[in-house]
């Protein structure tokens, strides 16, 4: 069986350990000694005893030591899934890890990308409410978000909804931004630690709003390796009159052998309510699966699971009597990666009315100096229809400053329309693509969608010391629009495509003041189109310091701007006439914030502001006014043992 030591124990652990160990066999010593002496006083020293005696006590310090040691550092994990395209704006790349989601004071997954250039987080109003993201106009069937490699499909609509994806027991996030799909990848606690960890993060704020999130990790309980997790927010809402919250759980067992391999026992639930009549005032999303990964060889690594997720509905009007049901997925990973190449192949099997499968195959080389070069490639069953779609991106090394990079792809996506009903419609039905209706919008819709894409990305990049400057060409062509299929626009029909073309820039400017930087970013299009905005910008001041050599002081600092031009919608605007039946449009939006974050040792206090400006007009749907200004501050606080 493989261990895995860390050579890092705290300095102050290890010689309390040793100061006691050492103690204890003095004393030790001290007292056989004494009463060796009151016994023999009158015998001569018998030397080999006495090395015999040294000999053994030297034994029991070092199996004190020893076993201290072994307790505190010994820890297991599955085997990591490794390789993809490295991070940065060029590769449309971004992760955060531990720190980084701690340093973000983001509460939820769509707060954490809100910054990511380019990403517009479309929100239905306070928490509770549903959420979704956004890149180069995708809709439905253009977010897809893993967890630990399971996907989490959407269960009532085109896109999952971000109210019920929770942060809780998360490590380590990943954005993959193409021009095609978002990609999100989640993965939960990975220990670093023999010792137990626990996570406290707590706030509060105007509106009444309660911030919790708790999270404890075991490495050793029960004969494997245990984790949990909690986290809650609520709220009253804009006016005090629009009260909701999310609450969520998770569990986690898992049974190692070593390093190599493992079973792991996971189950998610997250549960939004809100007042809002708009939508339905109680939603709970639940997640289980069960995998077994393996190590085949040192680069190649296997997956199989089984799991299933289930979408409840509590409201007791008509609109929502058939909405709700479960659905399984069952999923082989392989996985293989070594210095300069990685590839990954996954095949999903869904049941019900999602698709019938997916198969994605990944791969990636490093050049060294050249650079390097991904690839991928999706083939899904959407009943009778099959969608297939291929993407390639390449990127070169800075040569005097400059570097290039450039992507294409190119396929279909399929998406629902429409959340999962439960056993009265049969399959049947949904299967010959039937309409169905939806009473919430009032619209006949068809249960699934395809749509067909093909766009470019190229650009260039400087770097000249310590800023840095890229800027890239874009174009997209669709065939067809697909609603996100939440809540807000359920029910809109499929639009006809557009071709855009536009570009966009990013940079990183170093400040006068160490620690200080200018960050932002502007995509500007030649038209506008529904979720695409003619112009987006993000800006902002960042700081970020260490003051002590220890490291146990850091101080991060943010002053920004989230931005964008009126923005059409997948809402039909009502009328008599035909030519009534336009798209509605939401007016400019500019969101100032800020927060401020100071970590003592493992103690984060933090303060965040957001909508600073008191704009009382801020939203994202027609009529969904987001709050006029929010400040929350709280705590983070991380402990061992």
């Amino acid at each position: 069986m493989t261990r895995s030591f860390r050579t890092h124990v705290a300095p102050r652990s290890r010689s309390r350990v040793g100061a006691l160990a050492h103690s204890g066999v003095f004393a030790l010593v001290v007292l056989i000694s004494f009463g060796m002496r009151e016994a023999r006083a009158q015998d001569p020293p018998d030397t080999l005893q006495v090395i015999a005696d040294s000999v053994l006590v030297d034994s029991l310090e070092a199996v004190l030591i020893s076993d201290s040691a072994s307790a505190d550092t010994i820890y297991y994990n599955l085997p990591r899934f490794e390789g993809g395209a490295p991070e940065g704006w060029e590769t449309g790349v971004w992760s955060w890890d531990r720190a980084a989601i701690m340093a973000s004071s983001a509460n939820t997954l769509a707060e954490l990308v809100a910054e990511v250039p380019g990403v517009i987080v479309l929100l239905g109003g306070d928490y509770g409410t549903p959420a979704a993201v956004s890149a180069f106009g995708s809709g439905g069937g253009g977010v897809r978000i893993l967890r630990d490699g399971f996907e989490l499909f959407p269960v009532d609509g085109g896109v999952a909804d971000l109210a019920r994806v929770g942060l809780g027991g998360i490590g380590r996030v990943r954005l993959e931004r193409s021009l095609g799909e978002l990609l999100v990848e989640m993965w939960s606690h990975e220990f670093d630690d023999g010792r137990p960890y626990s996570l406290i993060e707590a706030g509060t704020g105007e509106l009444e709003t309660n911030l919790f999130r708790g999270l404890y990790a075991d490495p050793t309980a029960l004969g494997g390796s245990l984790g949990l997790a909690l986290e809650r927010v609520d709220t009253q809402g804009p006016g005090r009159k629009e009260s909701g919250n999310r609450v969520g759980s998770w569990v986690r067992y898992q049974l190692h052998r070593g390093n190599d391999a493992g079973l792991a026992l996971d189950f998610r639930r997250m549960g939004t309510k809100t007042a809002v009549t708009d939508f339905a005032s109680s939603v709970t999303r639940t997640d289980w699966a069960v995998r077994f990964r393996a190590r085949l060889s040192d680069n190649l690594v296997a997956e199989a699971y089984t799991g299933n997720s289930s979408h409840g509905v509590e409201d007791i009007r008509e609109a929502y009597a058939l909405e709700g049901g479960s659905r399984a997925q069952h999923g082989l990973r392989l996985g293989y990666g070594r210095r300069g190449l990685w590839g990954r192949a996954e095949y999903r099997l869904f049941g019900g009315d999602l698709p019938n499968d997916r198969l994605d195959i990944q791969a990636g080389l490093d050049l060294g100096v050249l650079g390097g070069v991904a690839a991928d490639a999706a083939r899904a069953s959407w009943y009778e229809t099959t969608t297939m779609s291929q993407r390639v991106r390449v990127w070169t090394q800075p040569y005097l400053g400059f570097s290039f990079f450039g992507s294409w792809e190119s396929g279909a996506h399929g998406s629902r329309t429409l959340p999962l009903m439960d056993g009265v419609l049969g399959s049947d039905s949904i299967m010959a693509g039937e309409s169905l209706n939806h009473v919430t919008s009032g619209e006949r819709s068809d249960p699934f969608g395809i749509t067909e894409r093909a766009a470019t990305r190229f650009g260039a990049r400087i770097a000249w010391r310590d800023a840095t400057i890229s800027a890239a060409k874009l174009r997209i062509e669709s065939d067809s629009l697909i609603p996100l299929g939440i809540e807000l626009d359920r029910g809109s029909p499929l639009l006809p495509g557009i071709i855009s073309k536009g570009w966009e820039v990013w940079g990183s400017l170093p400040a006068v003041l160490g620690g200080l930087r200018l960050e932002g970013s502007v995509q500007q299009w030649q038209e506008a189109a529904p979720y695409l905005p003619k112009k987006i910008y993000k800006a902002a001041l960042v700081f970020h310091r260490s003051f002590l050599d220890s490291g146990n002081l850091e101080l991060w600092g943010t002053l920004g701007v989230r931005g964008h031009d009126p923005m059409k919608v997948h809402v039909l605007r009502g009328g008599s006439e035909p030519e009534d039946r336009t798209l509605q449009t939401v007016p400019l939006y500019e969101n100032w914030y800020g927060r401020i974050q100071v970590r003592v040792l493992t103690l984060r206090v933090f303060v965040a502001w957001e909508n600073i400006t008191v704009n009382r007009n801020l939203q994202t749907f027609p009529g969904r006014i987001l709050p006029a200004l929010r400040s929350v501050y709280g705590i983070r606080w991380s402990l061992w043992n």
